[in-house]
């Protein structure tokens, strides 16, 4: 009986342990995974038709970060703010099975005074090895109230600045 439960116990062991390094090797494996995102990217957006996925004027290029914790930062060069001044993102990120998502916010200001906040809320897939994505993403703006005021949709491709 004794010898019984020292194989009990034993393959109550073997079985923690078998347990311990699966959930582990699945949490180094997402922890990879996360990291890939991370760093600074050159992107080149496009708005769309959120109906048809159609473009909607000339694509322009941004510059997201995404930090280790979840922040991300980005600006742009997207001519349509003139004459008023889109301040730079500030967001969150976060990973998935099948990707990652991004939101952030930027303040667009005209004379200094505050016009409306912009969200953007994306979905990020990363291409054909660590150093290129796609998105899709929501673009929603909202008065200093916080009523929206318009939304669209956009894409763009993301390339790692090294």
């Amino acid at each position: 009986m004794k010898h019984f439960r020292n194989l009990c116990a034993l393959a109550f062991l073997a079985a923690a342990l078998v347990a311990t390094s699966t959930i582990t090797s699945a949490q180094q494996n997402r922890d990879r995974d996360y990291r890939q995102l991370r760093g600074t990217w050159s992107t080149q957006v496009q708005l769309v038709d959120c109906s048809s996925g159609n473009p909607i004027g000339s694509p322009f290029r941004s510059l997201l970060t995404f930090a280790q914790g979840g922040t991300m930062t980005e600006t742009t060069a997207n001519p349509n703010f003139y004459p008023a001044e889109r301040g730079p993102g500030h967001g969150v990120w976060n990973g998935h099975d099948d990707g990652y998502s991004a939101a952030s916010t930027a303040l667009i200001t005209l004379n200094g005074v505050l016009q409306s906040t912009q969200v953007i809320r994306q979905a990020i897939t990363m291409n054909d090895g660590p150093d290129s994505f796609g998105s899709v993403a929501t673009v929603q703006f909202f008065d200093p109230n916080g009523n929206l005021l318009k939304s669209g949709c956009a894409t763009a491709t993301g390339i790692r600045f090294k």
